[in-house]
């Protein structure tokens, strides 16, 4: 679950929250789950997932724990926002869209794959689908995945554009993500996102040797008017960090990788280069 202090600014309205509300005034009337879940028509269970943020109640549910709680509509105007503001994307992934929108400069490592606001369409379009093999062609949770990821690029132009930062491993670059076409098609798009002034870009080669195989993916946010924020990422969960002396290890960290990369302009000159050809197309050949 995200770790963000409870105090912190950048608090989120989450479904963590709604369970840590629900828990907060269900004991403050002196009710057990069990009390509680005879009031709602649900089982106990149900409610000790709502509490961990594990299950998203349903409206009727919403209202009648307004009732049994006397909350005057309070969580069911709470899912209606959640429900609203969430998206496609999961709970736990949500402090890092709220930061990229409200940050003045971001600073990202990437070991993979491209970032998600610098990704083509086509591009997002091969790592939705190979994380949902099971998925129709005509998907609509995935087209709706794909639109607001694309849309974030909005974010990178305009007279208050973020400024952003990249360390992206090597190995992104001659990973064929939705194949050959796909991926050359993504690295045009890179180097024009540095060439219009979008975005910079360092790669860190292969040569770098452990750096690029000790640190995982990770972003820092800076804005106008509070700390910066460190946030990390797992399969399930996210880690949101604010603490001075964490968030100054890990732009320590950074400052590394961008020492061991390759500069801005040498870098773009291998995305470039690369457009014209990958080691995908040199492997593809020779099955072929």
């Amino acid at each position: 679950m995200t770790n963000v202090s409870p105090g912190d600014p950048l608090r989120l309205l989450t479904w963590q929250y709604f369970g840590e509300e629900l828990r907060r005034l269900r004991e403050a009337a002196g009710l057990t789950q069990a009390d509680l879940a005879e009031l709602v028509f649900v089982s106990a269970s149900y409610i000790a997932q709502f509490e961990a943020g594990r299950r998203k109640p349903m409206e009727d549910v919403a209202k009648r724990l307004d009732q049994a709680l006397k909350t005057n509509g309070t969580f069911w105007r709470i899912i209606q926002k959640l429900i609203k503001d969430q998206g496609p994307f999961p709970p736990f992934a949500l402090p890092f869209f709220e930061m990229e929108r409200e940050a003045v400069a971001v600073n990202a490592f990437e070991a993979t794959r491209v970032p998600g606001i610098l990704q083509t369409r086509r591009y997002a379009d091969a790592i939705f689908r190979a994380s949902r093999p099971f998925a129709p062609a005509d998907d609509p949770e995935i087209e709706e995945l794909i639109k607001a990821r694309v849309q974030r690029a909005a974010l990178l132009s305009g007279p208050k554009a973020l400024q952003l930062w990249v360390v992206i491993h090597e190995t992104a670059l001659h990973t064929p993500v939705g194949g050959p076409d796909v991926l050359r098609e993504q690295l045009r798009h890179l180097a024009d996102c540095v060439l219009t002034k979008k975005a910079v870009i360092q790669v860190l080669p292969f040569t770098a040797g452990a750096i690029g195989a000790s640190v995982n993916p990770f972003a820092l946010f800076r804005f106008e008017d509070t700390p910066p924020v460190l946030y990390t990422e797992a399969l399930s969960n996210s880690i949101v960090r604010d603490e001075p002396e964490t968030v100054e290890y890990a732009f320590e960290v950074y400052a590394g990788l961008r020492s061991a990369a390759l500069s801005p302009e040498t870098s773009l000159e291998l995305i470039s280069s690369l457009t014209q050809g990958t080691q995908a197309d040199a492997h593809a050949k020779q099955l072929g």
